[in-house]
């Protein structure tokens, strides 16, 4: 999985990205083929915004939350990734059964 970090209007301190990588690195443990995941940090004012892009085999998330400190608006972003990488997870069906079909009690005795 590719991790991107970036900043719109500032620079990224090194905690602030190290901090962002270990939580991106949680979401390994819904085992849905992620492909990236895009973290961008920005700065209006007084508003700090965290946005998450998640893209993968069919697949593409995106949250954005603002707060007044960067790490709150990035750990309410994160949250709302993780509700919806979990539903996605849990939607996901094995569809392999529906191939070999149900066997009819005509079937059987012929």
């Amino acid at each position: 999985m590719e991790i991107d970090v970036s900043g719109r209007h500032f620079q990224v301190t090194p905690p602030l990205k190290k901090y962002a990588l270990e939580k991106i690195g949680k979401l390994e443990k819904y085992s849905l083929k992620l492909e990236s995941v895009h973290v961008i940090f920005e700065v209006q004012k007084i508003r700090h915004i965290a946005e998450i892009t998640v893209l993968g085999k069919n697949l593409r998330l995106t949250a954005k939350e603002d707060s007044q400190d960067m790490y709150a608006a990035f750990d309410e972003c994160f949250g709302n990734i993780q509700l919806q990488l979990s539903r996605q997870h849990d939607s996901v069906k094995d569809h392999k059964a529906r191939r070999y079909g149900v066997r009819t009690k005509k079937a059987i005795e012929e």
